[in-house]
């Protein structure tokens, strides 16, 4: 039987480094997922920072994980600005459900204004967490977009779409508040925790092509994401992540012009093909993915397993570093065996020793 030579804490300092492991890490994004087998109820996992910190150190304890304790509240960045948003109480973990967008017509975004970090209650519960991360030396990780993906929390998506259409002022304008809320936070995280204590991490499933065309992300998006990846690197951010959610194959060339720095992570969703991602980015960077979360959620476990191993044996020896992982936030009724079947193809298949 296959025996860990490295702890989490080592395995990922090396890979960060770029020095020799002992197997493949094995990341399990198991936040919503950690706070169901705690037995929390939703609301306890996401209003209490302290209860899902440490439901998700235990679930990685308990599956071997690798990686760190994520903030998971679904919504947070609506709530700063107004939202309304209702908690289930019953045990196990459910979306929250947004019961009023701040904005409900082009009228209300004149009456946008950025939140006042002291009385926004998502920033606050969000920064409390990563407080928690540092007190157990952990990075704090500052939410680096996309400020569409904000936008998608004070509007109802379907209008946004018509908006980017029908009043691309409205919507540019809206990018330049969700922008500047974006780097108020990243400033706040770098003067209180340090820039050397900080990693930025992104995810853009608005961009997905599936939603929007490689010719509105060039237009709507992207100015705005150089900007904040400009602004995090003139404040000493050398950590960054960014997580490809959907099918991002017509926007890949907009991603390689981000120059992230050196030692990166890129993870990447099942609708796209990692070996190609990879390619791209080059061997400087970290490549994370991309088991899919539905076959993670109804899958046997001997189907996960082969499929792991299939995108492990395809990945393993990426220049950059490899990470095993869903493709996505892990659903948290999935079944514990299949978290299992990829920990277990990772320690078969993944083994550099």
């Amino acid at each position: 039987m296959y025996m860990d030579r490295m702890t989490s804490a080592e395995r990922m300092k090396s890979l960060a480094e770029n020095k020799a492991l002992d197997r493949v890490p094995f990341i399990s994004l198991a936040t919503m997922y950690a706070g169901n087998i705690a037995g929390l109820s939703s609301a306890e996992f996401f209003l209490n920072p302290r209860a899902s910190y440490d439901a998700q150190k235990l679930s990685a304890e308990l599956h071997v994980c690798d990686g760190s304790p994520g903030f998971d509240l679904p919504g947070w960045m609506g709530l700063d600005f107004g939202a309304e948003v209702s908690f289930s109480n019953g045990i196990g973990i459910k979306m929250p459900k947004f019961v009023k967008m701040p904005v409900e017509n082009i009228e209300d975004v004149s009456n946008l204004k950025i939140p006042d970090f002291n009385k926004a209650s998502g920033f606050i519960k969000r920064l409390e967490f990563y407080r928690i991360s540092r007190s157990n030396n952990l990075p704090a990780s500052i939410p680096a977009g996309s400020p569409l993906e904000v936008i998608a929390h004070l509007v109802e998506p379907p209008k946004l779409m018509r908006w980017l259409y029908k009043s691309p002022e409205t919507v540019h304008h809206l990018l330049r508040l969700s922008t500047d809320y974006l780097l108020g936070i990243a400033d706040y995280y770098i003067n209180e925790f340090g820039a050397e204590n900080c990693s930025a991490f992104s995810a853009y499933p608005i961009e997905s092509n599936t939603v929007i065309s490689a010719k509105l992300f060039e237009k709507f998006s992207f100015p705005y994401i150089v900007e904040i990846h400009t602004h995090l690197k003139a404040r000493g951010i050398k950590n960054f992540g960014i997580h490809l959610c959907g099918n991002h194959l017509r926007n890949l060339n907009y991603f390689l012009d981000l120059s992230l720095p050196d030692r990166s992570f890129i993870s990447v969703s099942e609708e796209m093909c990692i070996e190609h991602v990879a390619k791209a980015f080059g061997d400087n960077y970290i490549i994370g993915g991309n088991v899919p979360t539905p076959l993670l959620i109804s899958g046997d476990s001997s189907d996960v397993f082969n499929v792991s191993r299939e995108i492990i044996e395809k990945m393993k020896y990426h220049g950059g570093g490899f990470i095993l992982m869903p493709s996505c936030d892990l659903p948290p009724q999935t079944p514990p065996l299949n978290l299992y079947a990829m920990l277990k193809a990772a320690r078969m298949f993944g083994s550099y020793t």
